[in-house]
């Protein structure tokens, strides 16, 4: 099985495809632009899994058989990794439980948009000196209390509207 058949959005286009069914369609179903959900289809129809005809999509044997298989174990390359996932876990427990009084911080969000390139890349530089500033070993003080984690992820999550 290809690294790109282990994720979700090609099981779930399969799992789509038991009707036939058009791009558009597709992709809205799974609230992905129609680029992302076409460049599965081209990976899938030259897998053997998907055909397409006169621009409605279905599955083959194969791709019923994909649908119904379970998503193998990635090896954690799709999630958190295991510290932390159980850092933030373990951190939303504690402050519920009133481990850290009432004067911490505590935050997490999710933020995606159409930001282009150099203005992501000028993000990330300003990311990189905002938590080398407050983070960086010479910035700590050791003896403040509660330690402090700061994670994150940077990456692509759709690609362009095929109409815009």
């Amino acid at each position: 099985m290809a690294d790109w058949e282990m994720s979700e959005l090609p099981r779930g286009i399969v799992g789509l495809l038991g009707e036939p069914r058009a791009l558009g369609e597709i992709a809205g179903r799974l609230e992905v632009t129609d680029a992302r959900v076409l460049w599965y289809l081209g990976k899938l129809r030259d897998a053997g899994r998907v055909v397409e005809d006169a621009g409605v999509w279905r599955r083959t044997p194969a791709g019923a058989e994909l649908a119904e298989t379970p998503a193998p174990d990635c090896n954690g390359r799709t999630e958190l990794p295991g510290s932390s996932a159980q850092d933030y876990v373990q951190a939303y427990a504690d402050a519920a439980a009133g481990m850290f009084g009432a004067g911490f911080v505590q935050d997490s969000g999710e933020h995606a948009g159409r930001v282009p390139g150099e203005r992501v890349a000028e993000f990330h530089e300003r990311l990189l000196s905002l938590v080398g500033e407050y983070f960086a070993p010479d910035k700590v003080d050791r003896a403040a209390s509660p330690k402090y984690g700061f994670r994150w992820v940077l990456t692509p999550v759709d690609l362009h509207p095929l109409d815009v």
